[in-house]
């Protein structure tokens, strides 16, 4: 009876790499590397061991290689950096669009971002990185592209429809909008492909353009490039200076990349871990790293739970006499924290998307004041049930359902305020974060419930 081979499963790319390198099939695994998207080689390449990358990153030829450099982590792209050396190095960064190259570069030591400066090849490429190198990295000029199509507005439609043609070929620079001049680089129009196109060739570009664009300073926040791109649906998004020349696009594709990092800042914020760390570097860097990111906010919550045991411990005379009443803290501690994490949750990105606006703050207040009475509410019914028919006491079971609203209304106040405080003085409303409102909360739910046992404790035997 004839044997059957075995259906072989599909091998993912890290296996395949694995098994190349194992097998020393240099040659394969040249071609084989060399034919992935870079966005897949990057992380096979930072999970090998790192002679390994380096050997990886040496087969790769050198426009796939610095599409590579631009997705691996930063710890990665200095010890590459280290071992090719600045020359090797430069030729890399050269290949790459200039606001990538100004990402990585920026990140660099003094001494090694200065020699590479001087040795990018294109001089042209080498002005640009310069230009952007001095802009805040979080602003639009920080974001910013250099690589894109500008028209005079005094050309005819058959001189820029050339032009056109040959730069993109020549620089195979994209082709979202063409935004238009003046003698002095001022910003004046834009008009689509579609329009040259079809306009006729002797007329002039300033006849077929529209003067109504949208615009951003250099100075503005990426967060604000990103929202007006998204808000207009927009491709691209020229970036201005004060005197309203034009000095750089953002892209479609800058913006995913933008809300991707806003998000995770906010999701990290608001679990108590600083924004002030790559996001990369907490998951894959060095132990040290990530523990500086984390720590800061746990001590901040450390001393916090300090103060509610001290206020738990001054009223141990109460805990003796009523530790029927002392078994519901955690319930009243978790749902307090619970509802004002959920309110800070949702301020927090109501006042990034724009629907929460700092002009109507009292109407937010309100609002999310009547939401956290109506939970508050219900939750107290429900506990304050279960307290009195497990304990045979109507007494606790007001207590604690009044312990509770009172609690849960405090902590959706407390949520919403916290948040847009912050924005008020221009801060980053994720900084209240979960970890801190529930430490206040604690503080404010045990002091306020134990002093009603004290007061109402009499009446609970």
């Amino acid at each position: 009876m004839p044997v059957k081979k075995a259906i072989q499963p599909k091998q993912t790319l890290p296996e395949k790499v694995n098994e190349l390198l194992e097998n020393n099939q240099d040659h394969e695994l040249k071609d084989f590397l060399n034919d992935q998207y870079p966005q897949d080689i990057a992380p096979i390449l930072e999970n090998l061991k790192e002679e390994e990358q380096i050997f990886c990153f040496s087969l790769l030829d050198l426009e796939i290689a610095g599409k590579v450099l631009t997705e691996l982590n930063s710890e990665t792209q200095m010890m590459l950096l280290k071992t090719l050396g600045t020359e090797k190095f430069g030729g890399i960064i050269s290949q790459i669009d200039v606001d990538d190259a100004t990402d990585i570069i920026i990140q660099l030591p003094e001494k090694e971002k200065s020699a590479l400066l001087k040795i990018l090849p294109d001089p042209v490429q080498q002005a640009h990185v310069q230009e952007l190198i001095h802009y805040p990295p979080e602003s639009a000029g920080g974001i910013m592209s250099t690589d894109f199509l500008r028209l005079r507005s005094d050309m005819n439609i058959n001189l820029a429809f050339n032009y056109v043609r040959r730069q993109a070929a020549e620089y195979k620079a994209q082709v979202y909008y063409l935004y238009v001049v003046d003698n002095s680089n001022k910003l004046v129009g834009v008009i689509s492909l579609r329009n040259l196109i079809c306009a006729p060739p002797g007329d002039l570009v300033a006849n077929h353009m529209s003067t109504d664009i949208l615009t951003c300073k250099v100075t503005e926040d990426q967060e604000t490039v990103a929202n007006t791109i998204s808000k207009y649906d927009l491709i691209a998004l020229p970036i201005i200076d004060e005197e309203n020349t034009l000095k750089g696009i953002v892209t479609i594709d800058d913006v995913v990349d933008i809300l991707n990092r806003e998000t995770t800042e906010d999701i990290y914020q608001g679990s108590g871990i600083s924004d002030e760390f790559r996001s990369d570097e907490l998951i894959s860097g060095r132990v040290s790293y990530a523990v500086r990111a984390r720590l800061p906010w746990l001590l901040i919550t450390l001393a916090g739970e300090a103060v509610a045991s001290l206020i738990i411990a001054s009223h141990d005379k109460t805990i003796i006499a009523a530790p029927i009443a002392v078994s519901f803290m955690p319930l009243l501690s978790g749902l307090s924290g619970n509802v004002g994490g959920q309110t800070a949750t949702i301020i927090v990105r109501g006042l990034v998307t724009g629907d929460v606006d700092l002009k109507n703050t009292m109407k937010h207040i309100f609002h999310e004041l009547k939401i956290g009475i109506l939970i508050g509410f219900i939750c107290s019914i429900i506990t304050g049930f279960i307290a009195w028919q497990q304990h045979s006491a109507s007494t606790l079971g007001l207590v604690v359902a009044f312990a509770l609203i009172c609690s849960m209304t405090s902590a959706v106040l407390l949520g919403t305020i916290f948040p847009i405080l912050l924005q008020y003085f221009k801060k980053d409303p994720a900084a209240a974060s979960s970890p801190l409102i529930t430490t206040l909360l604690d503080i404010l739910t045990f002091t306020f419930y134990l002093m009603i046992i004290s007061m109402t404790l009499k009446h609970l035997h």
